[in-house]
């Protein structure tokens, strides 16, 4: 994209959002969400993007309401989330405030719209990062009941205060920041 103006940018990661949130594998479904541990620590992992919402500004992910990540969101809510596309040398980050949604119209959405093979990782009986003597004690049998696991799934929205798009194509090195913490989006050209 050498001749991108800032609006194609803008559209551009907005698309590769979309993409990733979509049904499909994208070079942006997988994402490195950052947070702040509750000890202070910077904390991060992967997490599956589940939606992505221009109008809204806003981008979703679903988590287990067990695990420490959602301790962290709810103690600081402020994140940062970053996924590469290595082949077409871009990168997305993110910036935002989460919010976690349990048992309310959001949660109850995403849960009636999630597939049984998913939905059923929500019934574990151990919270995620919880010491094992062995793998298979975490395992749920396949005929299980997925609607257990509802008491356990989690929403995190996240709306959108920064976005950065970085291209390093080979000789083209350009990166975009997105301000979206205003009424209208404000771009700017910054050093890649």
């Amino acid at each position: 994209m050498q001749h991108a103006t800032l609006d194609d940018i803008e559209q551009l990661a907005w698309q590769c959002l979309a993409e990733g949130a979509g049904p499909g594998l994208s070079p942006f479904t997988m994402w490195q969400l950052a947070t702040a541990g509750l000890d202070g620590a910077p904390q991060a992992r992967t997490v599956v993007l589940r939606g992505a919402d221009r109008a809204l500004r806003q981008v979703i992910f679903h988590t287990d309401l067990r695990s420490v990540k959602v301790a962290e969101l709810r103690r600081e809510p402020r994140l940062s989330m970053v996924a590469c596309d290595l082949p077409n040398y871009r990168q997305i980050r993110l910036e935002g405030r989460a919010t976690v949604h349990t048992d309310d119209a959001v949660a109850r959405t995403a849960w009636s719209a999630g597939r049984p093979h998913t939905l059923i990782l929500y019934q574990t009986p151990y919270a995620p990062g919880t010491p094992m003597s062995a793998p298979e004690l975490a395992h749920v049998p396949d005929d299980a009941d997925p609607a257990l696991g509802y008491a356990n799934f989690a929403v995190v929205t996240v709306d959108l205060s920064r976005i950065e798009y970085l291209d390093i194509s080979p000789g083209a090195h350009r990166r975009v920041a997105m301000d979206l913490s205003g009424t209208n989006v404000v771009s700017q050209w910054i050093a890649p």
